[in-house]
């Protein structure tokens, strides 16, 4: 995980973080300057990220949304409404370039697989296969090897909930870091084997030879997971202000593993909130 920020400064009479300007913030720390961003069609938490990214530290990343395909910067523009989905028609007044689906595949290659694989991974030296260095994806069940499912709940069948499908989120995923977040965190949800899986783990990824690192987090309004638990399962890597390990215990489908990595991880400083609430959400949207 990135190094945080001081929270020094907040003001005394400033509303507290909610749990989606939090897990936003973290997210947001994750991003690196010239770092190529792709999100799912449901962005509040992860477009917020990005924007207060682009705004705070990484004024170079590239941000990919839309059904056709808007590479958007943000960095100095006041955004009145935070967009609900990517497809959002609004987008398209800040993006510097716009072209077909298609050629996000075909052609969208970032730079910097040197920074991203060892010496002896195939992967470190071409470009061909990733159209982004970092991907948002949600999911309605995760489980412990981090594989994800927006199919459906229940067995082949007998959904007792249909969800959205994978909606091509096993392509897209083949991106250098995937991040899985998660907007309710309890045993329905955090399961220990998914019913269907949408995006394979990281586990998979390598076992199945798969381009991309597979997730790199779990994140959910309680906690973070990384993948350093035994076989690259997931342990829990650090909890949000207010939560306890108990309770992501309580709450989690599987047997918590504390990572080797473990750390309290800092609310959101003033600065961050700042920004998030004066030029990103205004309407208060994560605050909802």
């Amino acid at each position: 995980m990135t190094a945080t920020l001081d929270v020094a400064g907040q003001q005394p009479d400033s509303p507290p973080a909610s749990w989606k300007e939090t897990m936003a913030v973290f997210l947001a720390r994750q991003i690196r300057d010239t770092d190529r961003i792709c999100s799912g069609a449901h962005t509040e938490i992860s477009f917020a990220a990005t924007m207060l990214a682009q705004k705070m530290h990484a004024p170079n990343l590239k941000l990919q949304l839309g059904g056709g395909a808007f590479l958007c910067n943000v960095a100095g523009v006041e955004v009145d409404e935070l967009p609900k989905t990517s497809v959002d028609y609004r987008i398209m007044g800040w993006a510097e370039a716009y072209f077909e689906h298609h050629d996000t595949f075909n052609h969208y290659g970032p730079p910097g697989g040197r920074d991203y694989y060892e010496d002896t991974d195939k992967w470190r030296s071409t470009n061909k296969y990733f159209f982004a260095d970092k991907f948002f994806v949600g999911g309605i069940q995760v489980d412990r090897h981090g594989n994800t499912n927006l199919i459906g709940a229940g067995g082949k069948g007998r959904f007792s909930f249909r969800g959205p499908g994978s909606v091509g989120i096993n392509d897209v995923t083949t991106v250098r870091d995937a991040f899985v977040f998660m907007t309710a965190h309890d045993k329905q949800r955090f399961v220990d084997q998914a019913d269907y899986v949408s995006m394979p783990g990281p586990k998979t990824y390598r076992e199945k030879d798969l381009a991309g690192n597979g997730p790199q987090f779990i994140v959910s309004p309680r906690c973070v997971f990384d993948f350093s638990g035994p076989d690259r399962t997931a342990a829990l890597a650090g909890l949000f202000p207010g939560h306890s390990e108990e309770e992501v215990a309580e709450n989690t489908g599987w047997e918590i593993v504390r990572s080797a990595h473990f750390v309290e991880l800092e609310p959101p400083s003033a600065a961050e909130l700042h920004i998030l609430r004066t030029a990103i959400d205004r309407k208060g949207v994560l605050r909802k």
